[in-house]
């Protein structure tokens, strides 16, 4: 009996088996493209992310030395896109959630921000995902013809892959909760939050609980059919992984980005200290949080050095420049490739 990971990141898709016992049995790996067409802009393609998830499953599933029973999926968060219901087509880039384009709608709604923030529990901040969709109902023409006649749909990715793959188009508790159309302590998406920021909420997908018979992955490419049991938001994964599972239990996750994640139990939190409350996960109708807070770039900022300054080669390699020398004789660095997160909550 075999249990199966996907991992749709913001750099790369890695699907992974396990035994189990949770033993880590195999994996595959493939690399996502970010493009950047403007300063502030991060960017990627739908049909690509789609590939991705496909064919590292593929390459699994062709090999696996037993029956792969359930699987689950966890997805980058708050990036979004637009498709079309009746081909699937996306009908715009995915708007990544470094992305800073959707500040020009904030800067619009600054009237409405305490009722947002009092709502949502989210700062006003271009990182979640309801200005990025207004900025694409706003500016994308194929997104305006969709609305028009009826076929739009828009999300985060979980819900695109899952309605691509047959496993209807829905999104999780924790997922919704990052979106900034969620009431915390609420169901579902808040009716006042989509009215403040003109998004329409029979686009979105259908809020369902993390854990659960959650509907069945399929594709022509894969020799079975997937149970998918499992949907939720990378880094409150990473907290059910980390064994964070009752309240104050703490994890750190390195990645593109740092994410401080904590356990605060069924109660819904209050923001304090630039910290984001948010939805750990949902199961069997009961909703357990955290709080969160993100620094936007860590790994994200090695990749730049190498990219853009030419100071390694790779990443890694910056460890051994570290290692030779004694200090940094007063250099400081500011990770703020995509603004700063928390506390502060700087998007510029």
């Amino acid at each position: 009996m075999l249990l199966l990971g996907i991992d749709e990141g913001t750099t790369g898709v890695k699907a992974a088996l396990f035994d189990e016992r949770l033993r880590p049995v195999r994996e595959a790996r493939r690399e996502k493209t970010n493009s950047h067409p403007r300063p502030g802009w991060v960017e990627q393609d739908g049909e690509e992310v789609l590939a991705a998830v496909v064919e590292a499953v593929a390459e699994l599933l062709r090999d696996a030395p037993q029956e792969v029973v359930a699987c689950g999926l966890d997805h980058q968060g708050e990036s979004v896109l637009a498709w079309d219901a009746q081909t699937g087509a996306p009908l715009s880039p995915i708007v990544v959630w470094q992305d800073k384009r959707s500040q020009e709608v904030l800067d619009r709604l600054a009237d409405h921000e305490d009722e947002i923030r009092e709502l949502s529990g989210l700062p006003f901040d271009p990182y979640f995902s309801a200005a990025k969709l207004v900025w694409l109902l706003e500016h994308e023409e194929p997104v305006q013809r969709a609305r028009e006649a009826g076929t739009l749909r828009m999300g985060t990715v979980d819900s695109f892959l899952c309605d691509r793959l047959g496993a209807g188009f829905a999104t999780d508790a924790s997922t919704a909760s990052r979106t900034q159309l969620h009431a915390l302590g609420r169901p579902g998406f808040d009716a006042r939050l989509g009215e403040l920021f003109g998004v329409p909420l029979d686009v979105l997908p259908e809020v369902r609980d993390t854990v659960g018979e959650l509907g069945v992955l399929r594709h022509e490419s894969w020799p079975v059919e997937l149970r998918l049991c499992g949907q939720v938001v990378d880094q409150q994964a990473a907290l059910a992984g980390a064994g964070c599972v009752v309240p104050g239990r703490v994890k750190a996750t390195y990645g593109t980005g740092v994410f401080v994640l904590g356990h605060t139990g069924e109660e819904v939190p209050h923001p304090a200290g630039g910290l984001l409350p948010t939805v750990a996960w949902r199961i069997g109708g009961r909703t357990e949080y955290a709080v969160d807070g993100g620094v936007f770039a860590a790994g994200a900022m090695l990749e730049w050095m190498c990219r853009e300054l030419g100071v390694a080669e790779r990443p890694a390699a910056l460890a051994e420049l570290a290692r030779a020398v004694d200090d940094s004789a007063g250099a400081r660095v500011l990770p703020a490739l995509a603004g700063v997160g928390a506390p502060w909550w700087r998007p510029d």
